[in-house]
């Protein structure tokens, strides 16, 4: 019987050895096939990102903008757009710009302007990738061969825009291509990047290194191979474990001998062994009855002490649990290693008190190895021999501090901000309530700090939410360097920030801390290394006999709030009564504000624009006017900043334009100018907007003007020079208004595309002081030199209209020739304009 074991242990033997050699030869295969999906993978990658970067290139309004200055045969200066750019930047070693008549006009060689011909320098299959993408609207990509480089090519079609197609450009496109060699250096990179050991390009009659691809180009012909090395994990794992095997396999050999001989010893001392299992047999029923009672109490380590509750015995689970060595507790008294939280002494009373027949989950505290403060939950129960008599306990202990942590972690954050660690609104509300009853009784003077930070939405703007988030984490930091002992500093979303202070001379002390968390906030925070400014406005609020609950208090602070930023912001003010009646005004005005558009209370009135050269009137500005039905007409000042704020300034924008084109249309040949505000600049369907109104009313584009001010521009020059850019593309005309009050704009005038400069009524108001004489002066001579239109604002008097006609100013407008009017009055005043110039020609 024993050598029929053995001969089938061989048999599996052998059979286990053909699965490893099957296993590490199929690992071999999968891994072979898996790094070649990699390198293809990693090569189209490669292609996806060259014409990624070209198709940016192409679509440029810069790039369009050169091909319609080229279009009449000029030499094509491509060096500003392109440059060394491409190949510093980008690592393209080769660009060109070739015309649809298969001419290089702009080629750039290792960042280098060169005088070449692309197709000689990439003389295979250039010609047909650049037929591939004129036909195409997105790039054509190929690997191609250039002497004994392999390139990367990437090739797409540049239009030039409209304005060329309608000037009778050649229907075919002149293309942009990029090239980008297969070299080693880029190829060690792959490698890198996709884990593709010694990744080379194979060059002659070189072998490859164990795994290879083809490089095809665009026409299927393989003008190359890369090659690499690549992981066989089979064959290392069998080079592992074979020895290990055959190692096996001798011991096995010789144990299988030795059981043999050994087999017929043994069979004469099974009759002497079994007497001593039969011993065995009674120790291990009552092991079976220890662990019986064990596991009906529920374990984690198990313990057992005596009549004196002293430990006998712990399990091996002890030690991994605490670090301690069972020698550390075996004999010490269970009260000395376990402390009830209660203190209660229940399971430690001694033989004396009697035994307590169970201790079910009794919550008790030790110290680890490490003299950490642990928690454990302790089971027993009381232990007898066989006559019944107690002898000691028997239980289990389970570690529960993990879970003790978790629910502390979970009340903490139930009642703290998670980005902060401040207290959230729940805590504060618990907080302000104390301080409201300890003020009640007199104990404290209670004065509850609203904070708003100042300009914090544009962090978010421009630099992302998680740098956001740290400037919170950081002003979370200094609000805790500012506030006493007592005082309560919570987050209650976004960037609303609270202080409950208890003080004795309020609100005197509240003061005091406002200036000290403003000047805090006011230092210069770094956001991904630059300097960023915020600021913050601060309400106060205290409390008083009139006082009827702690959140009044609250809302007394935020209405304290929302006046410090009405008053300019980075200042504190302190609750008023008329403050709430001031919110209260503002919250009916902003209630009847939303009624207003459906309502049909808005009103447009036209003050002309007229012509300084023969006093004709050549157009009008739309101003919005508020027909309130109980207040009368309500002043622009009073509802536009209210407008902004809530947003309600985009429908009530584009209803203005939307009148006033239609209402522009009905006079012939005059420009409407519509103000366009900031917010609705900013829209990212502005250009969209105009689009559809123009073609809604039938207003040639030409006769729109769409005035802006340079506050629209401050926050991104980017987004605002190409909506401007899309806007001219329409054929509007844009002017910058209030010319002279804002921070850069002799920068806009040279790097945005307005038409028209408008001078602000305050510089014409002060005509008579020489300084502003000057300063209109400069900015007519600004216009004429840069071939735009100067209209001057707010002309009153006769003697202002001569200064501005003598200086060459084209355009006026104000009182001294009419105030705004109402679309009947203006209408009735170009009539009569037409009327008088036509008895004049008569």
């Amino acid at each position: 019987m024993i050598a029929a074991l053995v001969a089938m242990l061989l048999t599996v033997g052998m059979l286990v050895v053909a699965l490893v050699l099957f296993n590490a030869r199929d690992q071999d295969r999968r891994a072979l096939a898996a790094s070649t999906k990699l390198a293809e993978t990693a090569l189209a990658v490669k292609q996806r990102e060259i014409a990624r970067n070209l198709k940016d290139y192409t679509e440029r309004s810069d790039v369009r903008a050169y091909l319609r200055e080229s279009s009449g045969g000029e030499a094509f200066s491509a060096a500003s757009i392109f440059g060394p750019n491409i190949f510093s930047s980008l690592g393209y070693e080769m660009a060109f710009v070739v015309s649809p008549e298969l001419v290089t006009r702009y080629a750039m060689i290792d960042g280098k302007n060169v005088s070449v011909d692309a197709f000689a320098v990439v003389s295979e299959g250039l010609r047909q990738l650049v037929k591939q993408a004129a036909s195409q609207t997105h790039p054509a990509v190929g690997l191609l061969r250039s002497d004994d480089d392999v390139l990367l090519v990437a090739v797409g079609a540049m239009e030039a825009g409209a304005e060329q197609a309608t000037r009778g450009a050649a229907s075919s496109p002149s293309v942009l291509v990029f090239s980008k060699r297969i070299d080693a250096r880029l190829l060690a990179r792959i490698g890198s990047d996709y884990l593709l050991n010694r990744f080379r390009l194979v060059r002659g009659d070189e072998g490859d290194l164990g795994a290879s691809l083809a490089l095809r180009s665009p026409s299927g012909d393989i003008i190359g191979k890369v090659t690499w090395i690549p992981e066989r994990p089979g064959s290392e794992s069998l080079q592992a474990v074979m020895p290990v095997m055959i190692g096996i396999f001798v011991v096995f050999g010789i144990l299988s001998f030795l059981a043999l001989r050994s087999f017929r010893r043994s069979n004469g001392k099974l009759q002497a062994a079994a007497l001593t299992i039969d011993g065995y047999a009674d120790t291990l029923r009552r092991s079976e009855a220890r662990f019986r009672d064990i596991a009906e109490a529920s374990s984690d380590w198990i313990w057992e002490c005596d009549r004196d509750m002293r430990l006998t015995f712990v399990s091996a689970r002890f030690t991994e649990v605490t670090g301690l060595n069972d020698a550390d507790v075996i004999g010490a008294p269970l009260n000395i290693v376990f402390h009830t939280e209660d203190g209660s002494d229940a399971l430690f009373r001694t033989a004396s008190e009697g035994a307590v027949s169970a201790i079910r989950e009794l919550r008790c505290t030790y110290q680890d190895a490490a003299g950490r403060p642990r928690i454990a939950r302790l089971s027993a129960r009381a232990v007898h021999d066989e006559n019944e008599a107690w002898i000691g306990y028997r239980g289990t202990a389970t570690d529960i501090t993990r879970e003790i942590e978790a629910q502390a972690r979970a009340i903490h954050l139930s009642l703290h901000d998670a980005l902060t660690g401040l207290p959230n609104r729940v805590q504060f509300q618990t907080r302000l309530q104390d301080a409201f009853e300890q003020d009640r009784l007199g104990h404290v003077r209670l004065a509850v700090l609203s904070i708003d930070l100042d300009h914090f939405k544009d962090i978010n703007d421009t630099f992302g939410h998680a740098a956001g988030d740290t400037v919170l984490a950081e002003v979370a930091e200094r609000l805790r360097a500012c506030i006493g002992n007592g005082d309560v500093a919570a987050r209650l979303g976004g960037d609303e920030f609270a202080i409950v202070q208890c003080g004795l001379n309020q609100p005197l002390d509240a003061l005091a801390l406002a200036r000290k968390i403003i000047a805090h906030l006011s230092t210069a925070f770094i956001v991904e290394g630059r300097e960023t400014f915020l600021g913050a406005s601060v309400g106060i609020a205290c409390g008083d006999d009139d006082s009827d609950a702690p959140n009044r208090i609250l809302k007394n602070a935020d209405i304290a709030l929302y006046n410090s930023k009405d008053a300019g912001r980075g200042v504190a003010r302190v609750f008023e009564p008329f403050m709430g009646m001031e919110r209260q005004a503002r919250r009916s005005l902003e209630q009847d504000l939303k009624q207003a558009l459906a309502c049909q209370q808005f009103e447009v009135h036209y003050q002309p624009l007229v012509s300084l050269e023969d006093d004709r009137i050549i157009g009008a500005e739309a101003l919005v006017r508020w027909r309130h039905p109980d207040r009368g007409l309500v002043s622009p000042g009073d509802f536009i900043p209210l407008a902004e704020e809530t947003g309600l300034i985009l429908p009530i924008g584009e209803w203005v334009l939307r009148t006033a084109c239609g209402q522009a249309a009905q006079w012939p040949g005059l420009m409407i100018a519509v103000n366009l505000s900031p917010m609705q600049f900013k829209h990212r369907d502005l250009v969209a907007v105009v689009a559809d109104i123009l073609e809604e009313t039938g207003l040639p584009p030409a006769r729109l003007e769409l005035e802006i001010t340079e506050g629209a521009l401050l926050h991104d020059g980017v987004a605002a020079r190409d909506i401007l850019a899309r806007l001219k593309a329409l054929g509007v005309r844009i002017a910058m208004d209030d010319f002279g009050t804002g921070y850069s704009s002799l920068g806009y005038l040279n790097s945005l595309p307005f038409d028209k400069i408008k001078i602000d009524k305050s510089f014409i108001a002060d005509l008579t002081v020489e300084k502003s004489n000057a300063i209109v002066r400069s900015v007519i001579g600004l216009g004429q030199s840069l071939k735009m239109v100067t209209t001057a604002e707010g002309v009153e008097t006769a003697e202002q209209a001569h200064f501005l006609r003598q200086e060459g100013c084209q355009q006026v407008q104000g009182y001294f020739y009419s105030r705004p009017l109402p679309v009947s009055q203006m209408s009735e005043l170009i009539a009569a304009k037409d009327q008088a110039r036509a008895d004049k020609v008569a």
